[in-house]
């Protein structure tokens, strides 16, 4: 008597990866801080590219801790500088949609901006919401 073969079970098709998407995105402050701070700038790019790459490989960013990321509140995390001697202390701050899988970089600054850039972030962060980008 033959044996019957199991049917197929259905698999689950893996999300999409996480993607960075600029469109929110300070630009004007982004350049003045690149020119002003470039180490610091490209370190935090990096360090973004590592963390999308983190990201996808477990699924969320709060899935994972390294020193350099941390969340500030909600979908808003910062990214810092490394491996920068003398550095200016750097914080790049990203929006993470979890819905659509983006990080959208917001805006960078600085220990003296901190206060401000936050404040503005909630205001940022909310409209966001309020748009659907969850």
């Amino acid at each position: 008597m033959d044996t019957p073969e199991p049917a197929p079970t259905p698999q689950t098709p893996p999300p999409p990866p996480w993607t960075v998407d600029y469109r929110h995105a300070d630009a004007r402050r982004f350049k003045k801080y690149a020119k002003r701070f470039p180490r610091e700038a490209e370190s935090c790019a990096d360090n973004l590219a590592n963390v999308l790459e983190l990201t996808n490989a477990k699924g969320r960013p709060d899935a994972f801790h390294v020193d350099y990321f941390r969340n500030e509140f909600g979908p808003v995390w910062r990214i810092g500088q490394t491996g920068v001697p003398h550095a200016r202390e750097t914080r790049l701050y990203i929006y993470a949609a979890m819905i659509g899988r983006t990080f959208y970089p917001l805006t960078i600054g600085d220990k003296n901006t901190q206060q401000a850039d936050l404040a503005h972030l909630k205001q940022i962060a909310n409209a966001l919401a309020k748009e659907g980008l969850q």
